[in-house]
């Protein structure tokens, strides 16, 4: 299976991405209108239940000089690239500066795989 490798991620930017996965998963719950839609709601809960842990994991076990290092299965990418598509009318600058700066690194690199 293919790799995204996103880096230089500061501390902040993991807070941003890993704050931004919570709500959109809280987001998922109202959504639902049939069952592939709950269906789909499950697996992208679970991915970015997978990605929230593995975030928090990185902020408290290291703490690099350079920026963190995150490498992403495709799924996982993808479901952060939706997340970081994701219109929420609650975040400030900052937030929207992030998620724009990795939506197109992960849009890039997810095009870019040969599948």
């Amino acid at each position: 299976m293919k790799t995204i490798k996103i880096q230089n991620v500061t501390q902040e930017e993991i807070h941003v991405l890993q704050n931004e996965l919570h709500e959109y998963q809280n987001s998922l719950a109202s959504n639902l209108r049939s069952q592939s839609d709950f269906l789909n709601a499950i697996i992208y809960v679970d991915l970015a239940l997978r990605l929230w842990f593995n975030f928090r994991n990185k902020i408290e076990n290291q703490q690099p000089k350079k920026g963190y290092s995150i490498t992403l299965k495709a799924s996982e990418a993808a479901v952060l690239l939706k997340v970081c598509l994701w219109q929420n009318k609650s975040n400030a600058t900052f937030e929207r500066h992030v998620k724009t700066k990795y939506s197109f690194t992960l849009d890039q690199q997810l095009k870019s795989l040969q599948l």
